[in-house]
């Protein structure tokens, strides 16, 4: 690796991150130490590994540095380098928006397994609406995957929106999703195949609780679902009462303890639907799905 030559190796760099971030007590500090390497020299995590001796340049040994830091303080890796891969997805991510997890990839999961079912019953093109869309991850995981979507993505953020928007320009699907700004079903007129939605689901109690990664750096109006917990996806649940174009689909993200009463309630606004709580790969409750017959 070429450039003026810093004072310390790679591998006295990761010693000394690898020390502060455990310090600090963060998970996985080695891993932790080395992705962040290989972010500032822009090189695979195996390339560190294997060139230990390297000096980076002064540039990056300062940059590196200045990311050990802010890592120590909790800020979250994703802020921190820009970006989050989420279902094979590199997507630009930023403080104005929740950062994708990987159990939102199960959601993305029955959203596509949901859309082939709706279309092999529909001789037309289907209109999905992601709602709380932040960085565009699910809109931009729906139509990548499925070209005969259209994709209503909504915020009631503009800078989410933006983010979005340029997230969808990068992977080359803007022309097929339609951004609007608005409080959940607002902005939406159309009759709906599928809605797909990772709404608030933390019980406002519980916020201060949350490991400060979340709590001090997340926006808390992605994670705040009310006293209960469950407050946005219900108001979504009825907001929805009349909107769909059966048979179709709605699935929703949501906390391990809230499949009973939102399974109640999605019961009661659509009488006959087949109503069904789904597990992630841990065994916690993850997805709520209603298919109106």
């Amino acid at each position: 690796m070429g450039g003026i030559a810093g004072e310390q190796t790679v591998g006295e760099l990761l010693a000394l991150a690898t020390r502060r971030l455990a310090e600090a007590r963060i998970p996985s500090p080695s891993d932790e130490a080395r992705l962040l390497m290989a972010e500032v020299l822009g090189v695979s995590s195996a390339w560190i590994i294997a060139h230990p001796e390297a000096r980076p340049p002064t540039d990056r040994a300062r940059l590196y540095l200045d990311y050990l830091s802010r890592r120590c303080a909790h800020e979250p890796f994703a802020y921190i380098v820009g970006h989050k891969e989420f279902y094979g997805l590199d997507l630009e991510v930023t403080p104005s928006v929740l950062i994708p997890r990987p159990e939102t990839e199960l959601l993305v999961d029955h959203a596509l397994d949901a859309a082939t079912r709706l279309r092999a019953l529909k001789a037309r093109p289907l209109v999905a609406v992601d709602l709380g869309t932040g960085s565009g991850a699910i809109a931009i995981a729906l139509a990548s995957r499925r070209p005969d979507l259209r994709v209503i993505a909504v915020d009631s953020s503009r800078d989410a929106l933006e983010l979005a928007a340029r997230n969808a320009a990068i992977h080359r699907v803007a022309d097929r999703i339609d951004l609007r700004q608005g409080d959940l079903m607002a902005p939406v007129t159309e009759r709906i195949d599928l809605l797909v939605a990772n709404l608030p689901y933390i019980p406002t109690g519980e916020l201060e609780h949350l490991m400060p990664d979340v709590r001090e750096y997340e926006p808390r109006e992605a994670l705040d679902g009310g006293p209960s917990g469950t407050d946005i996806i219900r108001r979504a649940l009825r907001e929805s009462e009349g909107r769909m174009d059966a048979p179709a689909f709605l699935l929703f993200e949501i906390g391990f303890t809230q499949g009973l009463r939102l399974s109640r309630e999605a019961r009661r606004l659509h009488p006959g639907a087949s109503v069904r709580v789904f597990r992630d790969y841990a065994g916690f409750e993850r997805v709520l799905s209603i298919e109106l017959q």
